[in-house]
Formats: structure tokens, sequence, C-alpha cells
């Protein structure tokens, strides 16, 4: 079930853009998400290892309108969640970036 702090990705339309990130909230007109577009998430990996936070990582507001699915980043049939794509690569929890 996808609920606040769920580590998601949105698939969102008028651009077509993913973003990953900790879902922070939802609210009647839209929902809120600490997190960065997919397209720089090997970018922010290597900023990690490198010592640094991560210039990717913002909060996003996306009206509803925009929003096409979200869907819960988990692992599936046997491809590994994004998450566990960061850990793996630098050896911390997404979690500890990702939450103001």
């Amino acid at each position: 079930m996808i609920k606040e702090n769920s580590l998601i990705v949105a698939y969102l339309e008028g651009p077509k853009e993913r973003f990953f990130g900790v879902l922070l909230g939802f609210r009647d007109s839209g929902l809120i998400i600490r997190g960065l577009n997919i397209e720089s998430f090997n970018t922010w990996i290597v900023e990690v290892n490198q010592g640094k936070r991560g210039s990717a990582i913002s909060t996003f507001f996306f009206p509803w309108r925009r929003v096409e699915k979200l869907i819960l980043d988990e692992e599936r049939d046997g491809v590994e969640s994004l998450a566990d794509t960061f850990q793996r690569r630098t050896g911390k929890d997404v979690l500890d970036y990702l939450l103001p």
C-alpha cells in the first residue's frame, strides 16, 4: 500500500517524466515528493560516493492532473528496487538522504 514515507516512483505526464523519492504527503490538489528525476539517479549516486548530499534532491509538488501513476519502489521479478541499487552502490540508506 502506498502511504506517506513510502519510497515511490511517480509517472508524470505533460511533460512525461519519472520521479523517484519518498512520498511526503497527499493533498486534495496533488502530492508532495522529496526526491529527484530518475534521469539524475546515477549522477546522484556518484555525488554521494564523492561525499556530497546530492544537488538533484528537492521537494516537489505535483498536481493530480500530471500524475499518471504511482508505484512502490520494490524488487520485482528479480529486478532490484532503486533503493536497493542505491544501497548496493553507496553502502548507505537512501532514506538518510531523502528525508529532511
